[in-house]
């Protein structure tokens, strides 16, 4: 049985798409106020200071060669300092956006982007990563990421050949390298998720035995046995660690993978069912309809009359 590599599996479902990319720059004392954008999106710092201070997440400083990635954008504020008071400022889909002081000196550069998340399993995948991902200029994987958002900054300029398609795999890059980082060892009371469940020693052994066999007939006791703990222990530090029980978590991601195939491949209802781990086709569609909102016929039909 190959060794999955459950953030690998987690990239292929979440389908990122490159939607826009553009230079940020400001001067003077400025602030704004930006809507939820909902969609993730990413910067890095090229000049100066600033504060970014996203609603529920708290204030970051922000300087030269810092990397961000907000998974799921909340309403935010952006300012040369804290205690600016912000303009409210509507989502600007232009290629360069200036704020504070159009005829002084540029104190501020960044690189901005915002791209999407396939919306079939947004809701739970993006769950399962920080709601911050902030990598500092001296730390291990920042020169990586600064050239990947030059790359994804350069190609989102450019309409040569291939563009789109370029720009998808650049932003899965991106994600996976940011995912290393934030999945580095990091003080007790971090985010609870995937890549915190990945970097815990009891538990990393039964998530990727899980992932390398969905459709296996796991229950909380095996895995608990393959986290080499008691049933009771295994089922709390799970449910702690990755915010949801055990069998939820299965039952999830089950879903989402045959989400994933009901896209890629034309599957019957009881080839997708054993592909996944059920015994009937009926009781995989009584899951799927129960986690999706819609019968597995449904959800395909709709992908047939949406476009790619």
């Amino acid at each position: 049985m190959r060794d999955t590599d459950p953030m690998e599996v987690l990239m292929s479902l979440l389908r990122p798409e490159a939607v826009l990319s553009k230079v940020i720059t400001g001067g003077g004392q400025w602030g704004v106020r930006k809507p939820r954008y909902g969609d993730p999106a990413f910067c890095l710092m090229l000049q100066g200071s600033c504060v970014l201070e996203a609603d529920g997440l708290g204030a970051v400083e922000l300087t030269r060669g810092d990397f961000l990635l907000l998974p799921e954008t909340p309403e935010f504020t952006l300012s040369a300092a804290g205690g600016v008071v912000p303009a409210v400022s509507p989502l600007d889909h232009s290629r360069h956006t200036r704020h504070g002081d159009a005829d002084g000196p540029v104190e501020m550069r960044m690189l901005g982007g915002y791209f999407r998340f396939d919306p079939a399993n947004a809701g739970l995948l993006v769950a399962l990563l920080p709601p911050v991902i902030h990598v500092r200029a001296d730390q291990p994987g920042a020169t990586r990421l600064s050239r990947l958002v030059e790359l994804i900054t350069g190609e989102a300029d450019d309409d040569g050949p291939c563009r789109d398609i370029i720009l998808q795999r650049l932003v899965e890059v991106l994600l996976i390298e940011a995912a290393r980082v934030a999945a580095a060892p990091e003080p007790a009371g971090r985010h609870r998720g995937l890549l915190t469940g990945l970097a815990d020693p009891v538990l990393a052994p039964a998530l990727r035995a899980l992932h390398a066999d969905i459709a296996h007939g796991w229950t909380v006791q095996s895995l608990a046995r393959a986290a080499a703990v008691s049933r009771a222990v295994f089922a709390q530090r799970f449910t702690r660690t990755m915010g949801m029980p055990p069998m939820q978590y299965l039952l999830e991601w089950r879903v989402a993978v045959a989400k994933g195939l009901l896209r890629a491949e034309r599957l019957s209802i009881a080839q997708l069912a054993q592909r996944v781990g059920y015994q009937s086709p009926t009781a995989f569609t009584t899951a799927f309809t129960r986690v999706a909102g819609c019968t597995p016929t449904e959800f395909s039909r709709a992908l047939r009359v949406e476009p790619d």
